[in-house]
């Protein structure tokens, strides 16, 4: 194709490189010479006349349909074919490419290949099909206008023929785009309805995995409440995030006062604090200190400024690379007290066993000398019956 092409020339007019033909034409083998307005394609034409004219109509200086009108009119220029490509497409608009002498209409978007089929057809037809301005003019009222065309019968054949032809195309692309819509379409519902499906079930696991996360909170939040102990937790640098019932009951803070305050600065007496902070500060940093996992028992400050003994355990958790703590706290004051009485109690029984077991010695030397003095005392009246035995004989 591109030698049968190989010397043809075809001259391009169009106002911008932005949807160029002339790489098209190039391709399949024509000479190209481009020119960006009318005005200056009859100047190029007349210096060197083409085998064909692909023409925009809507150009600056001067548009398609003078220009083409003007090459008709010049005996050297009528006989070269001229093609008008344009998005006017009213009526209107293609009378007046048929007024102007133009061989062809094609209107964007084309096919390019329809658009080099035609410009094959119009450089190897007969003669007989261009126009012939010779004829008797045509009448045509459309719109309530009224239109004078100087064309010949076979120029206007010619001429409606590409523009049906031209049509005919684009409805044909547009089915083809319409069918692709159309199936894209369904595919796109089905997808909807499979992602919609996938939607569903998916919020329906999250809403089991919620509730099912709920009612591990609640069963938490009722073994934290019911346990007899006070349960805190702490977040860095000191600050309470839990805190339940006994430990209401136990310092005098209420959990909505509590929650957010630091710890160490409401339960822990003054002279214990700065120690206490240092400690915390490795924890917080390293998840580490020495009263993890441990039993250990302290003094703690209520509300009122009361110190009391507590027992404390301290367990360590990470969540999302901070490090958190729980502590569990029992009051002890009460053990403790009993604790004192039994030491009491138990001195007092010392001090009852020592005077039982003096009073056991004492008595014991009493019955020895209860021995020695029945001992003494039948002695002596042993000696008593001798010495009257004596006397009788």
């Amino acid at each position: 194709m591109g030698e049968l092409n190989a010397g043809k020339t075809i001259l391009v007019v169009e106002k911008s490189d932005t949807v160029s033909l002339k790489p098209m034409l190039q391709g399949r083998g024509y000479d190209v010479v481009v020119a960006r307005n009318g005005a200056e394609a009859i100047k190029l034409a007349r210096i060197s006349p083409p085998a064909l004219v692909l023409s925009d109509v809507v150009m600056p200086v001067m548009d398609g349909f003078t220009m083409c009108r003007k090459l008709k009119a010049d005996e050297g220029l009528k006989h070269i074919p001229v093609v008008l490509i344009t998005n006017l497409a009213a009526p209107e608009d293609i009378i007046n490419g048929l007024d102007s002498g133009a061989d062809g209409y094609v209107t964007k978007p084309f096919s390019p290949e329809f658009l080099l089929a035609k410009a094959e057809t119009l450089l190897t037809r007969p003669v007989y099909v261009t126009n012939n301005p010779e004829e008797r003019r045509i009448e045509i009222e459309y719109g309530g206008r009224r239109f004078e065309i100087y064309a010949g019968r076979a120029q206007v054949v010619s001429f409606l023929l590409s523009t049906y032809e031209n049509a005919i195309i684009q409805n044909r692309e547009l089915n083809r785009v319409h069918e692709e819509l159309k199936s894209l379409y369904e595919k796109l519902e089905d997808k909807v309805k499979e992602r919609t499906s996938a939607l569903l079930a998916e919020i329906g696991e999250r809403k089991a995995a919620e509730k099912a996360l709920k009612d591990n909170e609640e069963r938490f939040r009722a073994v934290v409440e019911a346990a007899n102990d006070a349960v805190i937790c702490l977040g860095a640098p000191d600050t309470i995030f839990l805190w339940n019932r006994k430990a209401e009951e136990m310092f005098g803070y209420s959990a909505s006062e509590a929650i957010g305050m630091r710890l160490h600065e409401i339960i822990v007496p003054e002279k214990y604090r700065e120690r206490a902070y240092e400690k915390l500060a490795k924890f917080f940093k390293t998840g580490e200190g020495e009263m993890l996992g441990k039993t250990i028992e302290v003094t703690a400050l209520k509300r009122d400024g009361t110190e009391f003994s507590v027992e404390v355990s301290f367990s360590a958790f990470n969540v999302s690379g901070s490090w958190n703590s729980v502590g569990i706290i029992r009051d002890i004051s009460e053990r403790r007290r009993l604790e004192e009485n039994l030491r009491q109690n138990l001195g007092d029984v010392e001090r009852m066993n020592r005077l039982m077991v003096g009073r056991e010695l004492k008595m014991e030397e009493l019955r020895d000398e209860v021995r020695k003095l029945r001992s003494r005392l039948k002695e002596a009246e042993g000696a008593g019956l001798a010495s009257g035995a004596f006397k009788t004989g």
